[in-house]
């Protein structure tokens, strides 16, 4: 190889490593130590053909006395404040199934995706929570901003009801707190 090709070679990978470092600095600089959103969940009723963002999904093959066993899937607006006018920062999206015979605790397991908002990415919560109470669980890893996350999700209950087309509502705020590895070991 000519000296001159070795030294252009030697040059651009030299600046291709520079590049990937520096995003990997912009990156850890962009990454949060908490954040807070607002959510609204909006189960469809009987008759209504509109308005709602969560769904049964599934159930058990006999009647229960309560909801032990069913499946929702929901897709979800993450607000900045409690106002579904409010700027929509990105979603979540998943499942929460009721676990328990007695009682309201479910299984809950979500990929939230912020992307209209620095920082940007996705990351997922999944675990246990108590309809009405305030319930916390584990963030498990992310993508882009959010790559090598761990921490806790908090999800308190605001308010709920039924809206004029016979969905069931409910407010939530949810606040994250994240800690980072920077690398795989």
């Amino acid at each position: 190889m000519a000296p001159v090709a070795r030294t252009v070679l030697l040059a651009t990978a030299y600046y291709v490593l520079i590049l990937l470092l520096s995003s990997c600095l912009i990156r850890a600089d962009n990454r949060p130590s908490k954040i807070t959103v607002y959510n609204y969940l909006s189960i469809q009723g009987s008759n209504s053909t509109s308005g709602y963002n969560t769904v049964l999904c599934g159930q058990p093959p006999s009647a229960q006395p309560n909801s032990f066993g069913q499946t929702y899937c929901f897709d979800m607006p993450l607000l900045k404040k409690r106002s579904l006018t409010s700027r929509l920062l990105g979603r979540v999206q998943g499942t929460f199934v009721f676990t328990a015979l007695e009682g309201s605790i479910v299984f809950v397991s979500e990929t939230f995706t912020l992307n209209r908002t620095s920082p940007k990415g996705t990351f997922t919560g999944v675990g246990l929570e108590f309809i009405g109470r305030v319930s916390s669980k584990p963030i498990t890893g992310g993508t882009d901003d959010f790559a090598f996350a761990n921490g806790v999700a908090t999800t308190t209950p605001l308010s709920n009801g039924t809206d004029a087309v016979g969905n069931f509502f409910a407010w939530f705020k949810y606040e994250f707190v994240f800690s980072f590895r920077n690398s795989l070991k």
